[in-house]
C-alpha cells in the first residue's frame, strides 16, 4: 500500500503534523491540503495545537478513565487491519497510529473545552455574588450615613388592612435631605406593581418619595429614599406606603399598606 493510501485522512495527518511525526513529503502534502481546508478543518488544527501546548505545560500525567481508554483502543483496533504489523516499515507510520493520536488530542480538546466552560460559569456566579454583596454594602453605608447625622427624624408606620402585620420606619436626615426606608412583613408586589412612599405635610396632598419593589416577602428590607428632597413641616409630617402601577403615580390610587405620623 502506498503512502498516499496510508495518509489520506485529514484528521490523522493533522495529529501527526501537530506532533511533528510526519515525513517531509507528508508535511508538504498536509500543508498543501491546508490551503483548501474547510473552516472546520482549520479549527481542528487550532484545537489540536492548543491541546498539545496544554499537555506540554501539564504538571504531571494523569491516567485516563477505563472507559476513555477502552473507547480509544476500540477505535484503534477497528481501524487497524487485522494482519497489519505493529511496527512500521522505513519512515512510513501506519495510519492507525495517527488516528490514535488524533483521538487522544480530540478528547483533550473536549476536556479543555468543558473545563473552560465550567470556569466561565464559576466566574459568572462569583461576579453575581460580588454584585449582590456590593449592593448590600452600599445599602449599609447609606444607612450608616443617615444614622451618623447630628439630627434625625424617625417616623414609625403601622400595617393597615391589606397587610395588618406590616411594619415600616423612616429614618430621615432632614438637614441633608436623605432618608432610609425600612420595610417588614409586606407581601412582594405583583409584577405589574410597585410600592410607593408618600410624604404628607400638614394634611396636604401627598408628595411622592419614590417607588420600591422586591421579589420575596419583606423581612427588614432597607431602601435609600432617593426622592425625599423636602424639608419637614414644623407642624405635621406623615408617611404612607401604597401599591401603585409599575413606576408609580403622581398621586395615590392604590391600596394603602402602611401609615404613620411623626410624634
Amino acid at each position: 500500500m502506498e503512502k498516499q493510501e496510508h495518509h489520506n485522512d485529514f484528521e490523522a495527518l493533522c495529529a501527526g503534523y501537530v506532533l511533528g511525526t510526519l515525513s517531509a513529503s507528508e508535511v508538504a502534502e498536509f500543508e498543501k491540503a491546508l490551503q483548501n481546508a474547510t473552516p472546520e478543518q482549520q479549527q481542528l488544527l487550532e484545537e489540536m495545537n492548543v491541546v498539545r501546548d496544554e499537555m506540554a505545560l501539564a504538571s504531571g500525567f494523569e491516567r485516563p478513565s477505563p472507559a476513555v481508554e477502552e473507547s480509544i483502543f476500540t477505535a484503534i483496533s477497528e481501524d487497524k487491519p487485522a494482519s497489519a504489523p505493529v511496527k512500521s516499515t522505513g519512515n512510513v507510520i501506519p495510519l492507525w497510529v495517527y488516528k490514535a493520536a488524533a483521538a487522544i488530542l480530540l478528547i483533550g480538546a473536549l476536556s479543555l473545552g468543558y473545563l473552560n466552560f465550567g470556569l466561565t460559569d464559576t466566574v459568572a456566579e462569583q461576579q453575581v455574588r460580588i454584585t449582590e454583596l456590593q449592593t448590600e454594602l452600599e445599602r449599609q453605608n447609606q444607612l450608616l450615613n443617615v444614622l451618623a447625622a447630628r439630627e434625625i427624624t424617625v417616623v414609625m408606620m403601622g400595617g393597615l388592612d391589606p397587610s395588618p402585620d406590616g411594619y415600616g420606619k423612616i429614618i430621615w436626615d432632614t438637614d441633608n435631605r436623605q432618608a432610609v426606608l425600612q420595610l417588614a412583613n409586606l407581601p412582594a408586589p405583583p409584577e405589574e406593581n410597585d410600592y410607593q412612599l408618600w410624604l404628607i405635610k400638614d394634611g396636604q396632598d401627598p408628595i411622592s418619595a419614590g417607588v420600591f419593589t422586591f421579589e420575596q416577602p419583606s423581612i427588614d428590607l432597607f431602601f435609600k429614599v432617593e426622592q425625599l428632597a423636602e424639608d419637614p413641616s414644623p407642624v405635621s409630617n406623615a408617611f404612607a406606603v401604597t401599591l401603585e402601577p409599575k413606576g408609580g403615580m403622581p398621586q395615590p390610587t392604590g391600596d394603602m399598606f402602611l401609615l404613620g405620623a411623626q410624634e
